[in-house]
This record gives structure tokens, sequence and C-alpha cells, in this order.
């Protein structure tokens, strides 16, 4: 008889244990130099560094986390080895120090080293034999995403150049701030919405004709996304984000967006609500020029962040032994998500006040809450060993 399998520690088992965490203090990081400048600690702020920090830090140590978690799961292969996670981790940081330093060239390229850590992941397991399922068709996005991201990263490193363009950073940003999530939100729904909604969850891509075919409309999608990036930063800064909006409208209409979860949970209700603001947002920065910069916090707070925060409750309570939590209410959950959206609504007047810092710093307090509240809870949980 074989013998068993050697165990598998919970951090390897269960690498949004270590990731989750380490995105909420990357992601205080990133806010915090708005309350810092409010205060007068520090006398200088930089919207470039915020925005870079919150999406190539933040958000991807969320996505980290999800992924490595559950693309063994799903595939039914190997955990992640320790040192892909410490890695991982590693490469996060150095994003973060490098953008706090301004050194561009540093910090994509360490960016972009966590996008080939996941991709290299993914590869092993397929291209071994090793995975005993394949991932659903919506998963085409993921790479996809990655190109953006790859693509953002080096056109950032470009702008750094003497005499580069300015459109190397506006459309750099615009892959990596937006692209690099919408793509991931698309792809990562068509399997977390059913799950949490509470139907049945998506076939296995080459299951079926069908499945080939959804892997093609979801890979236009993915060709249409980047495609509205490229004409934004020609200039079309009303057609572009319209078509954003229809294509991950559409996208997310198909994962199951459309109805309502079939379960109770208030995790859940935010998750359908960070899904609509999505597209709500880029439909606001179209229609409303002027007011662009806050009309995109809808899609950054109100949709990626809540969204991150959402899915990872669910993530948490379904693998912590908290099944009974996962169909009510935690105190913890709801106060994250009232200050995820108190924070949104602070972000959006900031720019029609005459105090814009003062909002600014509300806004960046709010969310920090909502986030520290939500790590108190789970946080403990998350860090122990089983």
């Amino acid at each position: 008889m074989a013998a068993p399998p050697p165990p598998v520690s919970p951090w390897r088992g269960e690498p949004f244990r270590i990731f989750f965490p380490l995105g909420v203090i990357l992601a205080w990081v990133g806010i915090g130099q708005w309350i810092l400048y409010d205060t007068g600690i520090s006398a200088t702020y930089s919207c470039f560094v915020h925005g870079l920090v919150q999406m190539q830090a933040f958000m991807m140590a969320f996505a980290v986390g999800f992924l490595l978690t559950a693309l063994p799961r799903r595939t039914q292969s190997p955990p992640a080895s320790a040192l892909e996670l410490w890695a991982a981790a590693a490469l996060l940081c150095a994003t973060t120090v490098a953008a706090l330093a301004e050194d561009w060239v540093l910090a994509e390229l360490a960016y972009v080293g966590v996008f080939f850590l996941l991709l290299q992941f993914a590869l092993r397991r397929f291209l071994r034999g090793v995975a005993g399922r394949r991932p659903p068709a919506a998963f085409v996005l993921i790479p996809i995403g990655m190109f953006h991201g790859v693509a953002g990263a080096a056109l950032i490193i470009a702008s750094t150049r003497h005499g580069a363009g300015g459109w190397t950073t506006t459309l750099g940003r615009l892959l990596i701030e937006q692209g690099v999530f919408l793509c991931f939100a698309v792809g990562i729904g068509s399997l977390v919405l059913p799950l949490i909604g509470g139907t049945p969850p998506p076939a296995d891509l080459g299951s079926s004709p069908r499945e080939g075919r959804k892997a093609l409309a979801y890979a236009a999608a993915g060709a249409a996304l980047f495609t509205s990036f490229v004409l934004e930063a020609a200039g079309w800064s009303g057609f572009a984000p319209l078509l954003r909006a229809a294509v991950v409208a559409i996208g997310l209409g198909m994962a199951g967006a459309g109805r309502a979860p079939g379960k109770p949970g208030i995790h859940r209700r935010l998750v359908w609500l960070s899904v609509w603001l999505m597209p709500a947002g880029l439909v606001a920065s179209a229609l409303a020029p002027d007011y662009r910069v806050p009309a995109l916090h809808i899609l950054f707070i109100g949709g990626f962040s809540l969204m991150a925060f959402g899915v990872a409750t669910h993530v948490a309570l379904s693998h912590l032994d908290m099944p009974d939590l996962a169909l009510g209410n935690p105190r913890p959950v709801m106060v994250f998500g009232a200050a995820f959206l108190l924070a949104l609504a602070a972000r959006l007047a900031a720019d029609m006040s005459h105090t814009y810092f003062d909002h600014l710093a509300w806004a960046a307090g709010l969310w920090i809450t909502g986030s520290a509240v939500w790590i108190a809870f789970f946080g403990p949980r998350l860090l122990r060993r089983r």
C-alpha cells in the first residue's frame, strides 16, 4: 500500500491566509498618504503613487491569495510551494517600497515578476499533466489581464526615458489601474459568483464545444477591453469607458450577476453591489468628463475594493469553519461594508467641496477603519495554525 502524502501546512494549502492580511497592510500604505498630508505629517502627496500601489500591491495581493488557493483546488493539483509563497510576498512588498521611492523601473519589474510567478504556477500544472480538471472558459481572461499588466508596466518604465511621449504614462496607467482587474473581475467572477450565489459552478474548459465558444467570446471581450484603453489614450475619452462598461456588464451578466444571490448573507449582497458599481463608475466617468477622477472611484472603491473584501469574506467564512456566519450578517462584515460605502461618498463629495483634502482624509480614514475591523475579526483566524 502506498504511503499517504505528507500533510500540507495551512499556509501552502490556503495561501489566502497570508496574502489577504498582507493586502490590507499594503492598502493602508497606499491610502494613508491622504491622512498624513491632511494632518501635516507629510509635506507631499502623489496621486500616481497612490493609484499604482493600490492596484499593483493591495489588489494584487488579494488576487494572488485567491488564485494560489483556488487553482490547485479547482484543478485538483499540488499546492504552491513555500518558495513560491515567499517570492510572491517579497515581490509585492518590493513593488510597494520601490513605488514609494518612485523607483519605477524596480517597482514595475517586481510587479511583472508577480505575473510571471502566477503564470509558471498555472502552466506547470497543465503542461506536466498533473491537473485533474481544467478551469472554466472565462479564465482565459486571467492571462489577458496579465498581458494588460505587463504591457502597462513596460509603458510606465518607457515613460521614465527622456523624450517619451505622454501617451506612455496615460496608456500604462489605464492598463494597470483598470485593465488588469476588469479582466480578473469577469474571469474570476465566472467562478466566484455562482459559488457565492448558490448556483452550479461553470463547466470545465474543453468539456464541450459550447465551452470552447464561450472561451472565444471571453477572449474577444479581453481584446475589446484592450482596444478601449488604446482608444482612450488616443483621445476617445467618452466612447472608450462606455465600451468598457458594456463589455464588463455583459461578461458579468454571463457569470450570473443578473440574478440575485440565492442564499442569505450580507457579504453576498456586497459582492453583487460591487459587480454593478464597476460599470456604473465607467459610465459616470464617460458622461461627466470634468468629474472623471472622482467618478472612477465608484469603480475603484465601490467596485474593486468592495468586491475584493466581499470575495475574501466568502473565502474566509468557507475555509475557516464558520458556516453559520456565511449565511448570516456578521457585524464586522456589516461595518466594513458601511465604511467602504461612506468612504466612497466622501471621495465623491471631495471635488464639490471647499475642503478637498479633508474629504480625502475622511475617505481614507473610513476605508482604513472598515478594513481594520475586517482584519481584526478575520486576522486571528487567518493566521492561526489548524
